[in-house]
C-alpha cells in the first residue's frame, strides 16, 4: 500500500508539473501546434487592427476560462490512472471518474465551439471564404494536409482548441 501511495504522489508532481511547464495549449513558449500554427493563415486574412485586438482578446478570454478545465480533466486522467493500478478496482470509482472527465471534455467542446463562432462573427464574409478555402475552420487538422509528407497530423495539430 506504501508503494502506490509513493506511485501515486509521484504520478500527480510529474502531471502537475508537465502542467505549469507546458503553458497555454500544452505546447511550451511558443512550440508548435495551437493557435502559433496558424499566422500565415492569419496574415493572409488581411485583418484590421480592430479585428486583431477583438481576437486578441476572444483568444485571451477563451484561455482564461479553458485553464481550469484544462486542470480539471488532467487530474481526472491522473485519477482515472491511479484507480486502474490498485490491487483491488473500484469498478464504480473508475466509471464515475470517466464520466466526469467525459463532462470535462464537452466543458471544453463546448469552449472551443462558443470560441470558434465569436472568431468567425469578427471576420468579414470575404475573410471568411479565404479561412475556409485553407481548410480551416472544417474540423480539418492542421496538420493533416501534410500527412502523407510525413508532417504531422497527430491529435496535438488543431489549431481550435
Amino acid at each position: 500500500m506504501k508503494k502506490i501511495s509513493v506511485i501515486a504522489a509521484f504520478l500527480l508532481v510529474v502531471a502537475s508539473a508537465t502542467l505549469v511547464m507546458a503553458g497555454p495549449r500544452g505546447k511550451g513558449n511558443g512550440g508548435g501546434g495551437g493557435w502559433n500554427s496558424a499566422p500565415s493563415a492569419l496574415a493572409s486574412l488581411n485583418l484590421t487592427t480592430e479585428q486583431s485586438e477583438k481576437i486578441r482578446a476572444l483568444r485571451e478570454s477563451f484561455l482564461k476560462e479553458v485553464t481550469p478545465v484544462r486542470a480539471q480533466l488532467l487530474s481526472k486522467r491522473t485519477e482515472i490512472r491511479l484507480l486502474w493500478i490498485q490491487t483491488k478496482l473500484d469498478p464504480d470509482k473508475i466509471k464515475a471518474t470517466q464520466r466526469e472527465a467525459r463532462d470535462l471534455k464537452g466543458q471544453m467542446q463546448e469552449k472551443r465551439t462558443d470560441f470558434r463562432l465569436a472568431f468567425r462573427n469578427i471576420l468579414t464574409s470575404e475573410q471568411t471564404s479565404k479561412l475556409l478555402a485553407q481548410g480551416i475552420g472544417k474540423g480539418h487538422r492542421w496538420g493533416n494536409r501534410g500527412k502523407d509528407r510525413g508532417l504531422g497530423g497527430g491529435p496535438d495539430c488543431r489549431w481550435q482548441n
